[in-house]
């Protein structure tokens, strides 16, 4: 797709191995320079003045101007638009430059683009866009999303966006809403959707990782592996990564630390969004809702264990709606017309049932 210069954007839940597949992609294209815009830094907050989103976009632009040599004329760019030393840009000095940011807009991101969009053409190279976590553009105020991408379309001819998101959802609204307006109608972002491991190739992912360490495991560990961590790849990284440790160490380890220190990630992550929805408690009933049915129900069958257990007076309609939103970020899957289930990996489900509890219990 860059090779061709198409526009890509690589879905999947978290963990699903979305970034790391864009990182080794780029790496194996040495006739392409890469902006890296990581979006996944903004946190859990609703929403971000323009002037962090600016911080991460110098922040990359720095990045970017250091690793190639002939950058250099973009940082008088920057320099010339905030009012600030070209060192000051590279050396990322926040105590002049911070002050100057508030005044930093679209139009300001978009001349910048064009001018690293310019100086890599002139060098015989290709530059890619890569903006991880795209779905928190949402969260930046006074930042033109579709500005942004329109003049990259419009003015920069020898530059390829790829954007990653786990919010998919959440993406989809975003690439639609791009898709759908001048001047990028009729053109469409290429869409990959990364999907979870099948069995046997859980099983070789942790035999190779294994192997490269130069460690020998029982089949039956990595049977119990495969089957509590569900062809999650990140879930199956942190595994590896935790059991060679501790064979190079002579630590007997348990499987079920790792989940555990799994599940801890997730519950962080629910309680996040829980902290910034407008209906926490409703999202955390459901989660607890769907683990007493057995982890899976129907909207009704939802509807009647919270109706029953939390006291609640909810209707299908306001219920779907919720649902949908939790499917949107991933938190729960949509099986079938009006099937929900939580997440079949255990760490996602011990998680998530944690946060929600947890949530409750807090609440009055």
């Amino acid at each position: 797709m860059i090779r061709h210069k198409d526009f890509a954007a690589v879905l999947g839940i978290r963990r699903i191995g979305k970034t790391s597949l864009v990182k080794v992609t780029l790496n194996e294209l040495p006739d392409y320079v890469t902006l890296t815009l990581n979006l996944g830094r903004l946190g859990s907050k609703k929403s971000y003045p323009m002037e962090t989103f600016s911080k991460l976009f110098l922040e990359g632009a720095a990045e970017f101007l250091r690793k190639y040599t002939f950058a250099g004329k973009v940082s008088k760019i920057i320099a010339n638009r905030l009012g600030v030393n070209p060192e000051d840009i590279l050396e990322l000095n926040w105590l002049k430059i911070s002050v100057k940011l508030r005044e930093f807009k679209t139009e300001d991101v978009n001349e910048i683009t064009r001018a690293l969009d310019s100086i890599a053409r002139d060098n015989k190279k290709g530059l890619v866009i890569f903006i991880d976590e795209v779905q928190n553009l949402k969260k930046v105020n006074g930042f033109d999303i579709g500005s942004f991408f329109h003049d990259i379309y419009e003015w920069c001819e020898n530059t390829v966006i790829v954007v990653s998101g786990s919010v998919v959802g959440v993406t989809e609204e975003i690439l639609n809403q791009v898709e759908e307006d001048k001047p990028f109608y009729g053109r469409k972002f290429f869409r990959i959707k990364l999907e979870r491991f099948d069995e046997t190739e859980s099983e070789e992912f942790l035999r190779r990782g294994f192997e490269e360490e130069g460690i020998k495991v029982k089949e039956e560990i990595i049977d119990e592996a495969v089957r509590l961590f569900d062809g999650i790849p990140g879930w199956l990284a942190l595994f590896g990564r935790s059991y060679s440790y501790s064979v190079k160490h002579s630590h007997p380890i348990d499987i079920r630390v790792v989940v555990k220190e799994a599940a801890k990630q997730v519950s962080k992550e629910f309680t996040g969004f829980l902290s910034n929805s407008n209906s926490p408690r409703r999202y955390a009933e459901i989660i607890l809702s769907l683990s007493r049915l057995g982890n899976k129900g129907t909207l009704s069958e939802i509807r009647d264990v919270m109706n029953s257990l939390y006291k609640e007076n909810i209707g299908d309609s306001r219920l779907h709606e919720l649902l949908r939103t939790l499917v949107a970020y991933g938190f729960v899957i949509k099986s079938g017309k009006g099937k929900y289930s939580l997440p079949i990996d255990l760490p996602s489900r011990l998680g998530l049932k944690h946060s929600a509890k947890m949530w409750l219990k807090r609440m009055p």
